[in-house]
């Protein structure tokens, strides 16, 4: 595990001051991880409060410096187990991976939705277990106003929508058309990652199921499930196993002999 810090230095005194920071595994010096196990936020001075939300800068500043030390050639592995977040970030992460131009595979551990979904596509190949989840939706804002602000938010909403809709098509399979993508979204789509291969390039894994989740935007979804939405229960402790009274009483009588020795120095 490896911390990469990112710093911003101040154009008018110099000083150099840390502004974030992000967590990825490096395998080997062929290949590196990383992970989007949180939310995915606009803006760095966001992601920084939580290690595992990731930024569009976060992600270029850390394929960069993988760049230049492997020179492009590492192979990228994306693991995604997250509820989604700012639609504009998402875009420009899925934009950032694709241009990396080592091998990429995607990973979707437990659950890609919302923005988060197109994520793994920037890759050359993704896997995910059968249980794994897929979630498709429209992608939604908040406008004040007057009407032509109100009409520029719809705009760009329905510019955001098409551009995932676009990137769904790109990895579609089975003659899945865009008006069939367009319907997922319009109904917010839950899906196993069995039924999401049906429609667009996944391979699927047998694996054991991993942790949820847990991501601040379920609760904003029409049509979560109710397992999605559950707190984890805390697993009660196992108890501490008992004693046998003769291994106590030996450790009584070692503990007695060792304070007759300290009273006889």
């Amino acid at each position: 595990m490896k911390k990469y810090q990112f710093t911003n230095k101040d154009l008018k005194t110099g000083a150099v001051k840390d502004c974030g920071y992000m967590i990825y595994d490096s395998t080997d010096d062929e290949s590196a991880e990383l992970r989007f196990y949180g939310d995915i936020c606009s803006a760095t001075w966001i992601s920084k409060w939580f290690e595992e939300d990731k930024a569009p800068q976060d992600v270029a500043d850390f394929l960069a410096e993988l760049t230049a030390e492997g020179g492009g050639h590492k192979k990228l592995d994306v693991y995604v187990n997250s509820g989604g977040g700012d639609v504009f970030g998402g875009l420009a992460i899925y934009s950032i991976i694709s241009r990396y131009p080592g091998e990429k595979i995607a990973h979707i551990d437990g659950i890609a939705a919302s923005i988060a979904g197109i994520i793994p596509f920037a890759c050359d190949k993704v896997v995910a277990p059968k249980y794994a989840q897929l979630m498709l939706h429209k992608p939604w804002s908040g406008c004040w106003g007057n009407a032509n602000d109100f009409k520029k938010a719809i705009e760009a909403l329905n510019t955001c929508e098409q551009s995932i809709i676009n990137v769904y098509k790109a990895h579609a399979v089975n003659g899945t058309t865009e008006d069939k993508i367009k319907s997922m979204i319009d109904r917010e789509t839950w899906l196993t990652a069995e039924q999401a291969a049906e429609y667009f390039n996944i391979e699927l894994l047998d694996t054991e199921p991993v942790a949820a989740c847990i991501s601040d935007s379920y609760k904003m979804y029409k049509h979560t499930p109710e397992a999605l939405m559950q707190e984890p229960v805390p697993q009660p402790k196992s108890p501490e196993p008992k004693e046998d009274e003769t291994i106590k009483n030996r450790k009584r009588k070692l503990q007695m002999s060792l304070d007759v020795l300290r009273l006889l120095k």
